[in-house]
Formats: C-alpha cells, structure tokens, sequence
C-alpha cells in the first residue's frame, strides 16, 4: 500500500518494501483465476516475528547504552561497564542477548574480552529514532544534546 509524501513541491509515493508479495499474488491469480494461493501477510511471518525480536532488542535502555558505546569502536567490558554505570552483571546479559542476535561482536584478548558492532544498520536504526526522539525534546533538555550527538555519531 503506498504513501504519498509531499516535499519540497514533490509528491514522491512510497511503495511498502513487502509490495512484491502483493504484486505477485496478483499476477498468479490473472494468470490462473481460480487459484488460491495464501495471503502476502501470511507470508511474511517469520519476517515479522524475526523484525520484532530484532526491534525487542530495542526495549531496554541499558541496550542502547551499551550500543551507544560500542558503535564507533569496540571496547573492553571493564570499559562499557564504566561508560554505561550498570554492573558487570547486566552489560554481560544485554552483550550475550545482543551476541545471539548477531547485533554484536567479540573477541578475546588474553582474560580481556572486546565487544564491537557486528550489524552497523541496526545501529542506524537507533540513531534515526534517537533523532526522532530528540527532536521532540525541548532544546534546552541537555537530553537532547546526547540524542543528537549519539545520531550524528559523534
């Protein structure tokens, strides 16, 4: 189902990345008229359940801390603990929930162990709602400054 936008005095329409499933559908069913085939939504549920864990990872603000310090270079954990203020305990359970998503990296360094971006979109994903956020936030909320500073990837 596609949008209209107007900008700038141009109307663009923005077509749903999921519209080829639709568009296929109806191709086979002018083909083959009584033909039943299964909706575009049904298939695409795996691709919304795996989006929803994807964007679950989203949910907890020791998360985007986590990540808001990893995203330009990898660092220790000893370091994220440091930047971010949690215990050691929690940044080690968000970083392994984030490793099993493929969202991080790491790599161990004798006892030391380095976590990284391993997904650098999912880290545009959140600097774009930061931005949105931010937005939204009175401009003399210091809050502000960090949202936008962490969207610009300052």
């Amino acid at each position: 189902m596609p949008w209209a936008v107007r900008t700038a005095g141009l109307t663009l329409s923005i077509i749903c990345v999921y519209a080829h499933k639709q568009m296929k559908a109806n191709r086979v069913k002018a083909k083959h008229p009584g033909a039943t085939i299964a909706g575009p939504i049904d298939e695409l549920d795996d691709v919304f359940a795996a989006v929803a864990r994807h964007f679950g990872l989203l949910s907890e603000p020791t998360r985007l801390k986590i990540l808001h310090t990893i995203c330009r270079d990898e660092r220790s954990v000893k370091s994220i603990v440091a930047a971010t203020g949690a215990t050691q305990t929690n940044v080690s359970r968000h970083l392994a929930l984030m490793r099993e998503a493929g969202v991080v990296g790491s790599r161990r360094e004798g006892t030391t162990i380095y976590y990284r971006v391993n997904d650098p979109e999912f880290v545009e994903i959140c600097r774009n709602v930061c931005v949105q956020i931010a937005g939204r936030i009175d401009a003399r909320q210091p809050l502000r400054k960090d949202l936008l500073e962490f969207a610009a990837g300052q």
